[in-house]
C-alpha cells in the first residue's frame, strides 16, 4: 500500500493505512523481488526448456541444455509461487490489524464491533471499504463526545 494512494483520505484514514503499511511494507519488498526474477526466470526457462525439442537435430549432448533450463524454469517457478504466497500473508496481516482495531475501538459497541468485524473477516481479498466506514463511523461518534 503505498501512502500516495491515500491522500485524498481523511487524516484518521490515512494514519491508520500507514500503521497497516508499515506491518506489511517488508513483506511487499519480498513479493515484488521475488515476482521481479520468477516471472521472468519461469519464462525464459520454459522458452527455452522447449526450443531444442522443436530442432530435428536431437542428439545425446542437447539433452543438458533443456535440463539447465528446466532448472531455471524450477526455480522461477518456486519464486512466483513464493510471491503469490506472501501476498496472501499481506492480506492476512491487514485483515486481522483491521479485526484488532476494530476490537480495540472505546467509542463503538461492542454488537457494532462485531457486525464490523463479521463484515471484515467475510471479504475475500483485503477490502478496505467496510474498514473505511468503520473509522468513519468511529469518527463520527469521537467528534460527538
Amino acid at each position: 500500500m503505498n501512502s500516495a494512494q491515500f491522500e485524498q483520505l481523511p487524516p484518521f484514514i490515512k494514519r491508520e493505512m500507514d500503521l497497516i503499511s508499515e506491518k506489511i511494507r517488508p513483506i511487499m519488498k519480498k513479493v515484488s523481488t521475488y515476482y521481479m526474477f520468477g516471472f521472468p526466470l519461469m519464462l525464459i526457462g520454459i522458452l527455452n526448456m522447449v526450443l531444442p525439442f522443436i530442432n530435428t537435430d536431437f542428439a545425446m549432448e542437447t539433452l543438458l541444455i533443456p535440463a539447465i533450463f528446466a532448472l531455471v524454469a524450477a526455480i522461477g517457478i518456486a519464486l512466483f509461487k513464493e510471491s503469490r504466497f506472501l501476498r496472501k500473508q499481506i492480506h492476512r496481516i491487514g485483515k486481522d490489524y483491521m479485526v484488532e482495531r476494530i476490537s480495540k475501538s472505546e467509542v463503538m459497541e461492542d454488537s457494532e464491533k462485531s457486525r464490523y468485524i463479521t463484515n471484515v473477516k467475510k471479504q475475500v481479498r483485503m477490502d478496505l471499504q467496510p474498514f473505511f466506514k468503520f473509522l468513519t463511523e468511529e469518527n463520527k461518534r469521537r467528534q460527538l463526545r
